[in-house]
């Protein structure tokens, strides 16, 4: 059977290659071998669909899935060429976020399914369990170790009968705290009880919820000082969908893809407007509950040539596709609707500190000047925390976005890159720092041959988020993307 010629293939057809005997006689099916182990954000569909896409584009046969003994666990089995190959592609999910660290750590997985960004207390956790020799923070945040492979969202569901046009985080808090017990209690809401659900603390969407909305890392605790809920911490997140839009005061949290029935509310800082959380708003990293979907390989350990190849299938179209079929966002750029830039024009003015810095007026006319006649990318580019070193997916993207403006109609529009920063500090240097970062993105995407590229930096002006949450405000130090059709 013919391997289709991509670096994938290649990598495969190598690795049985090496392993297969000397001998014109039948040969025994070699088992390749690729372990995630992590977060069921990535690991119930989107390595399902993954898997599925990359044994079909190699002309493997024989798949199947086999669903282990625990229901967060499977194996995905192809068979290859004349019985000689026989890919199996484990996936496990029990324990998280941190079960899929340690896996990695102790040799057990070849990638660590993350639903977020690595933290230093996932390392702090480790040293607990006298793991030794483990790498620095640092050494997981570098390219080629932190592989953001596509984007979630965790939605904040409620029942498609409530009116409310926003909820913030610290509201969100407050009703799982027993605060907040009347819907009357949030703007444009009706005098109806709240009522409560919850996850178990097994799925990643109650980590993810926990740590940024309850600012509780400790999952197992947290799910247990929820305050009376309408039923017992449940298992499936479909069920919690179902529950919470059938009940008229009901709210939970599931992934956005999981929703159901139920309706997403918009979510705001205690400092802005509501974020409703669309493809576009998840894509640019701008809806607050935007999560980052990383497969982390392990510091200073070479991936095998098969868990490399599937690696590279992640960022091909068909990878992405099969992640965008899962139901998840992949990383293909896309482009704002029409009314986007007027909106924006009506936030520039804004820093999101409750008024402690107000904007210049000249880059409040700058800024609409340079997004006259153009339109947003999703494409946004981030930084290393104090620094004009890009972060690891900003890193991809300047080769992402120099594919894309070879492409039409790409490649007849010009390009402005506009850089922000958080308010805190002095007026004047935020400003001088945005502009050095979007002077950074152009001289990278100029050496990778983009052109017709100008820069401007706004400062704190136009912030997507509050910039009195140090969290929140890391996403407003950031270079947008726009773009002029030429002529």
């Amino acid at each position: 059977m013919k391997y289709v010629l991509t670096a994938a293939a290649l990598a495969l057809s190598s690795l049985a290659a090496a392993v297969a005997p000397a001998t014109a006689q039948p040969r025994p099916a070699q088992d390749i071998l690729i372990r995630l182990a992590g977060a069921d954000t990535i690991g119930e569909k989107g390595a399902l669909e993954l898997a599925t896409s990359w044994t079909k584009q190699l002309k493997f046969s024989g798949f199947r899935v086999d669903q282990g003994t625990d229901p967060f666990e499977y194996d995905v089995v192809a068979q290859g060429a004349e019985g000689t190959q026989r890919l199996r592609i484990q996936v496990r999910m029990k324990g998280g976020n941190e079960a899929g660290l340690e896996a990695l750590l102790r040799g057990q997985a070849d990638f660590w399914m993350a639903s977020r960004p690595a933290k230093e207390g996932d390392l702090e956790a480790m040293r607990k369990k006298n793991i030794p020799n483990l790498p620095p923070l640092a050494q997981f945040q570098q390219p080629g170790v932190e592989n953001v492979i596509g984007l979630s969202a965790l939605a904040i569901v409620i029942s498609p009968k409530n009116p409310i046009t926003g909820i913030s985080p610290s509201q969100i808090k407050d009703m799982y705290q027993g605060r907040i017990t009347n819907w009357s209690g949030i703007t444009g809401g009706t005098n109806t009880p709240v009522s409560l659900y919850g996850l178990i603390p097994a799925h990643g969407e109650s980590e993810t919820f926990c740590a940024q909305i309850m600012g509780n890392t400790d999952t197992k605790r947290c799910v247990e000082t929820f305050s009376r809920l309408a039923a017992p911490p449940i298992q499936e997140p479909e069920d919690m969908a179902d529950g919470v839009s059938s009940a008229a005061g009901g709210i939970g949290y599931v992934d956005l893809n999981l929703k159901r029935g139920a309706r997403a509310a918009p979510v705001s800082f205690n400092c802005g407007q509501g974020v409703e959380p669309t493809l576009f708003r998840i894509k640019a990293e701008e809806y607050p509950l935007t999560q980052r979907l990383i497969l982390y390989s392990m510091p200073g350990r070479a991936l095998n040539p098969a868990a490399k190849a599937f690696l590279q299938f992640t960022y091909s179209p068909a990878g992405q596709a099969a992640l965008a079929a899962a139901e998840l966002a992949d990383l293909s750029a896309s482009t704002s609707d029409p009314d986007y830039a007027s909106l924006r024009l009506d936030t520039i003015r804004e820093t999101m500190d409750n008024g402690r810095t107000r904007v210049r007026v000249g880059e409040v006319k700058n800024f609409e000047k340079a997004i006259a006649g153009a339109d947003r990318l999703t494409v946004t580019f981030r930084f290393q925390s104090g620094t004009n070193n890009l972060d690891s997916r900003a890193e991809a993207d300047i080769g992402r976005l120099a594919a894309l403006m070879q492409q039409p109609p790409f490649n007849q529009s010009d390009m402005v890159l506009i850089g922000f920063s958080s308010s805190g500090g002095e007026y004047t240097e935020n400003r001088i720092l945005s502009q050095e970062r979007a002077d950074t993105v152009r001289d990278r995407l100029a050496a990778a041959g983009v052109r017709n590229v100008t820069t401007l930096g706004v400062g704190p002006a136009g912030a997507v988020a509050c910039n009195l949450d140090p969290t929140a405000a890391s996403q407003n130090q950031r270079v947008e993307v726009w773009l002029r059709k030429r002529g």
